[in-house]
């Protein structure tokens, strides 16, 4: 399942573990700004925008994905899009623009000796887009591209499946990316209304710097570009968890095997919980991928993961033609984990691979800038920096309660030869 969403707990602990300083959040012209000062050559510069899908209706989904991609590549009152493009690609500055459920974001990285250079393009692309109905048209339609062709991929297709099963009704319903449908109707008037009207506010947005430069250095550009930017009212949309109620959803597909998560509710990012199940769920994942791949040959590969956003969500993962004998698996493990937990082996374990194995690869001052930035969305950038503490102090008993206390029915979504589905439609309602 390729995920959209990075493992941000992954993230959180590199920058505590590999950082060579602490980080500090501080203001500069009413924008909150998050730096983290290292020794490496390379600076990473992301400006956040709060909301996400929940900023816009259904009927526009995409919208804000399209409008700050074309923030970077359609031009803006000092550049056209060519020639913002080749004065970044002369001095090796990578920009690039996004939303997805939670937030936006325009993000740039240089070296530090081209940081001049690459602030201008940077501050540009946030303060002065232009929108160019001819650049945005040529922008969409790479972009539309990649929807089709996303959603022809089983793996991206199981996973937007699973987000409309789990929280149907909410915002989180809607694919960021957008559909076909709604991005060919938004115009480039209505993409600029947008960006300028609704995203382009102090009160939404805050800005994370990580890389080889000084605090000094930070408050003069920022105060330089963004000290006129516009303060408007903003009152962040409550985000409301579905109810965990078992149901499945299935969409008919001729696969060479079938795709089936089952899904069910995780504690917030910023709650005692989190951690204690987070390894709880690294731990299934395990015990999944021993069980159904390694004992029983039904699947490549299997397992489980739990996302980090503001609607948090744990899923189970398999692709496989024996579908039935693989949720049986998912579902055995996941009950007999709930009622015998953990032990201190295992506890332990979990912690050291966390640790030594996956994090040590998240190290680039990209990597630990995504850390800080999706902490603050979260709550509270300093959830980044206290991570790696934080998880040694994870104590038996809490691992153990948490699957109790989270799980309960499992939504299931199903992708591929729903013959295969009804024949074994009841283990779908087993519960937990």
């Amino acid at each position: 399942m390729k995920h959209i969403h990075l493992h941000i707990f992954l993230l959180f602990i590199s920058v505590s573990v590999f950082g060579q300083n602490t980080a500090t959040s501080f203001d500069v012209a009413g924008i909150k700004v998050i730096l983290k000062p290292t020794i490496k050559e390379v600076i990473d510069v992301n400006m956040y925008y709060r909301g996400g899908v929940a900023n816009y209706p259904a009927e526009k989904a995409g919208l804000e994905n399209l409008s700050l991609a074309a923030a970077t590549e359609c031009g803006t009152k000092k550049y056209s899009g060519n020639a913002f493009r080749d004065r970044a690609e002369s001095y090796g500055i990578d920009l690039g623009g996004s939303s997805n459920y939670d937030y936006g974001i325009i993000s740039m990285t240089c070296i530090s000796r081209f940081f001049d250079q690459g602030w201008d393009l940077f501050a540009e692309a946030v303060s002065n887009p232009v929108f160019d109905q001819r650049e945005l048209g040529m922008l969409k339609d790479k972009i539309v591209s990649g929807v089709k062709q996303s959603e022809s991929d089983p793996d991206d297709r199981i996973e937007q499946l699973t987000m409309q099963n789990a929280f149907a009704g909410t915002p989180y319903a809607i694919n960021p990316g957008g559909e076909e449908s709604t991005l060919n109707k938004l115009s480039a008037q209505e993409v600029k209304d947008y960006y300028y009207n609704t995203l382009l506010n102090k009160k939404r947005m805050f800005i994370v710097i990580v890389g080889k430069i000084t605090k000094e250095q930070v408050i003069k550009k920022i105060q330089a570009s963004f000290a006129n930017l516009p303060v408007k009212t903003y009152k962040p949309i409550v985000l409301n968890v579905p109810a965990a109620t078992g149901k499945l959803l299935s969409e008919q597909r001729q696969l060479a095997t079938n795709y089936i998560t089952g899904s069910f509710n995780a504690p917030q990012v910023n709650s005692p919980d989190f951690l204690p199940f987070r390894l709880a769920i690294s731990n299934l994942s395990n015990k999944l991928f021993r069980e159904i791949r390694t004992k029983r040959n039904l699947s490549y590969a299997p397992y489980a993961y739990a996302s980090t956003r503001l609607m948090p969500l744990a899923v189970m993962y398999v692709s496989t033609t024996e579908a039935k004998a693989s949720v049986e698996v998912m579902i055995e493990e996941l009950r007999r984990l709930r009622e015998t937990g953990f032990t201190e082996d295992e506890l332990q374990s979990g912690k050291s691979n966390f640790i030594t194995s996956n994090y040590m690869k998240e190290e680039s001052s990209g990597a630990i800038a995504a850390a800080l930035g999706n902490a603050e969305i979260m709550g509270d950038w300093r959830i980044a920096e206290e991570s790696a503490d934080r998880i040694q102090k994870v104590t038996l008993k809490e691992m153990n309660e948490v699957l109790k206390k989270y799980v309960s029915d499992i939504r299931w979504t199903f992708l591929g030869d729903e013959n295969v589905l009804n024949s074994s439609r009841e283990v779908f309602k087993n519960k937990i």
